[in-house]
C-alpha cells in the first residue's frame, strides 16, 4: 500500500511518518523544500526517527520517497492518482 502525505517537515517525517510506517504503507512525501525532498530521495530511502517510548529510542522508517510540489506538478498529480 501506498500513502502520499503533503508535508515532509517534522511532524510529517516524525509522527505521520512512524504510523504510516507501522501500519505497512510506502510513504511518499510531498513538499517544497528541496533539501528535505533531496534527503529523503537520497538517504537509502529511508530516515531514523528518535522516540520518546520507553525501552525503544530509534526507528527506521522506508522505504520513503519525496517530490518537490512546486516542481513537479505532474508527480505529485500520479502520486495522487495512484496512492491507497
Amino acid at each position: 500500500m501506498k500513502a502520499l502525505h503533503f508535508g515532509a517537515g517534522n511532524i510529517g517525517r516524525g509522527f505521520i511518518g512512524s504510523l504510516l510506517k507501522a501500519s505497512g504503507f510506502e510513504l511518499v512525501f510531498t513538499d517544497v523544500n528541496e533539501a528535505v525532498i533531496n534527503e529523503l530521495n537520497e538517504k537509502k530511502k529511508e530516515y531514523t526517527v528518535e522516540l520518546a517510548a520507553p525501552g525503544q529510542q530509534q526507528e527506521v522508517v522506508g522505504p520513503v520517497s519525496a517530490i518537490n510540489s512546486a516542481k513537479d506538478p505532474a508527480a505529485l498529480t500520479e502520486a495522487v492518482a495512484t496512492a491507497d
